[in-house]
């Protein structure tokens, strides 16, 4: 349930993607009621962004967000109000908690020190983590914009991913969820290490995982866990994500929680077209 009454937080929300998804979802499991601040056309004008003539402008994104809320939270209280400062109405009285991404944190303390200057208190920051895209590269709007990604974080190029294991002979089993979480990937087997390895089980998916990074956008690694199942560690250049373990003797059988491990951000997202029924 909600801890606090009204929840507040802004942004652009330019072409809506997965990252504004986990921000919203958030805001809604810490309000009661959610208020929204969409930037205007003219606060852009004068705080411009990269690839700005690809921005959409405030009437659609404005709609884009009304028709998501509508659709995932209808039977919630939330309004949508124009940004057109740096604070809008989050320095006015009634705000219980400002919801903050982890990009935006000293906006929320900006925030915080304008209500403590204006004679009003402090109130409480929800941060939210960065979603990861596919590549472990956060989903932003700017990414979008470039023609990098998608908006539910997938790479528009293919993406190199580099796979080592100590155990080759349970690599077709995994293949189902490699292909899945990575359509347009292209998958490299790293030579096979040496037969002594000085780490096991989880420790050791990390090692494979540097091991497969090399020449490679990903690197995967995987190692077996005893008595059964396997350890999945993902990794980029910047990002190590922690080691999964995946229970069973055939981890085909495990395609969610495969594909969970190999896809960080938050997936399905976006609520499908709903059907008549006629």
């Amino acid at each position: 349930m909600p801890r606090y009454g009204h929840a507040v937080l802004g942004g652009t929300f330019d072409h809506l993607h997965v990252g504004h998804a986990a921000l919203l979802a958030a805001a809604f499991r810490a309000g009661r009621r959610v208020s929204v601040g969409v930037t205007t056309d003219d606060y852009l004008a004068a705080h411009p962004k990269p690839d700005r003539e690809r921005l959409q402008s405030f009437a659609t994104r404005r709609a884009a967000l009304a028709r998501f809320l509508a659709a995932r939270y209808r039977r919630r209280r939330w309004r949508l109000v124009p940004l057109a400062d740096r604070f809008g109405r989050s320095v006015e009285a009634g705000v219980d908690v400002l919801v903050v991404s982890a990009e935006t944190v000293e906006g929320g303390a900006a925030v915080n020190a304008e209500r403590r200057r204006r004679g009003s208190p402090a109130v409480p920051l929800v941060v939210v983590p960065l979603v990861l895209a596919d590549d472990l590269v956060p989903v932003s709007a700017r990414r979008i914009r470039s023609g990098e990604i998608d908006r539910e974080g997938r790479r528009r190029s293919p993406i190199r991913v580099g796979v080592a294991t100590d155990e080759p002979g349970i690599l077709p089993e995994l293949a189902p969820a490699l292909r899945a979480a990575f359509p347009r990937g292209r998958f490299d087997l790293v030579p096979r290490p040496g037969p002594r390895a000085k780490s096991a089980g989880a420790p050791r998916s990390r090692v494979l995982a540097a091991r497969a990074l090399v020449g490679h956008d990903l690197g995967v690694g995987v190692a077996r866990r005893r008595p059964d199942g396997v350890w999945l560690c993902e990794r980029s250049v910047s990002v190590v994500l922690p080691p999964v373990a995946v229970v069973g003797r055939s981890p085909s059988r495990h395609l969610p929680t495969l594909r969970r491990a190999l896809r960080p951000g938050e997936r399905n997202a976006f609520p499908r077209p709903r059907s008549s029924g006629r």
